[in-house]
């Protein structure tokens, strides 16, 4: 008895779930977007909500109102910072917002239309701009960097004179593309649902915010904002495997650049920087004051090191098996 052969559809399908599998079982994110990967249904079937290339067909009351909540509370948010400050945070929102739509209306960057399904395009266009935003970071980090020490060194921590500079810079920027990102969230999740994401910008937006608000942790974010040089290569490495090329060079080496800077920044980096908190405490912390803003957000500070940790574990474990298959294939 002979077989039809798969439909395109089918196919292209049972390839995403192989991809979408690997990626949750072997390598960690800061959100379950990889998850979205991964088909429902049985294996090998077609995706069914929503279809492999079809975009949805309706917006929901839903989506405008989450959306529009979620927009008129980051805005009263941030017209609490100084006014150019906020300018900035706002600026930068609208610019990942005209650089999304610049992309979507383009394909620039991007494969041939169809070749996706539609939430993975739209996360594909996502993933360029948390890239150029890491970029930026990383930037942002090296200036931050250059700015060190601090004099007097309390103003690298709680500075009563609250001076601009790199660190309220970045931060602004870094606080304006998560509060894009948090719209985006917010308006995909039918087909891109994803509430660890939301959960990890709402906490990072918060503490942002109020770190700008007083001036504070300026030398902390030198070292935070360093940690986003990862976040390059995570976002290439699932680019070549939602295309379908996990075989290939190009994919062993961003893997291999993934698990490397990970490793250097979220735990040897983050260690370090943790180290630099607790032997600064006197400048940032009084016995007297009882618990304030800067011990939660110290608190915070902890809790990402502590899932970093838990990440590095199959980070390490990934890269034994990588290289492990590697090995198998050239014997």
């Amino acid at each position: 008895q002979t077989h039809a052969p798969p439909a395109p559809h089918a196919a292209a399908a049972t390839m995403r779930l192989e991809v979408g599998k690997e990626e949750v079982d072997n390598w960690p994110t800061y959100s379950d977007k990889y998850k979205l990967l991964v088909c429902t249904g049985d294996r090998g079937a077609p995706p069914t909500s929503p279809s492999a290339h079809q975009k949805p067909q309706v917006m929901s009351m839903q989506q405008l109102l989450s959306c529009g909540v979620a927009a008129t509370a980051l805005l009263w948010l941030t017209m609490q910072q100084d006014p150019m400050c906020a300018a900035l945070v706002v600026t930068t929102s609208i610019c990942h917002a005209i650089g999304y739509a610049i992309l979507r209306s383009t394909n620039a960057l991007q494969p041939a239309k169809g070749t996706l399904r539609f939430c993975d395009e739209a996360e594909w266009r996502s993933r360029i701009l948390a890239t150029l935003n890491a970029v930026a970071l990383i930037v942002g980090s090296v200036a931050c960097f250059l700015e060190l020490p601090y004099e007097p060194p309390i103003e690298g921590w709680n500075g009563p004179e609250k001076i601009w500079s790199h660190p309220t810079t970045f931060g602004a920027l870094f606080v304006g593309y998560l509060q894009w990102d948090l719209l985006w969230l917010l308006w995909h999740r039918k087909e891109n649902n994803d509430p660890s994401a939301m959960v990890h910008h709402i906490l990072f937006i918060s503490i942002t915010h109020y770190v700008l608000w007083g001036t504070y942790f300026k030398r902390t974010f030198s070292w935070l904002s360093f940690t986003e040089l990862s976040t390059p290569f995570l976002n290439a490495r699932w680019c070549l495997a939602a295309s379908g090329k996990k075989t290939g060079q190009a994919y062993f080496l961003s893997s291999l650049g993934f698990a490397v800077t990970f490793l250097a920044t979220r735990v040897v980096g983050y260690t370090l920087g943790l180290m630099d908190l607790w032997l600064s405490v006197g400048l940032w912390r009084s016995p007297e004051s009882g618990i304030t803003g800067l011990d939660l957000v110290a608190f915070g500070l902890h809790a990402g090191y502590c899932l970093n940790i838990f990440w590095a574990i199959r980070v390490v474990s990934a890269l034994k098996r990588s290289f492990s298959h590697r090995k198998r294939k050239t014997c």
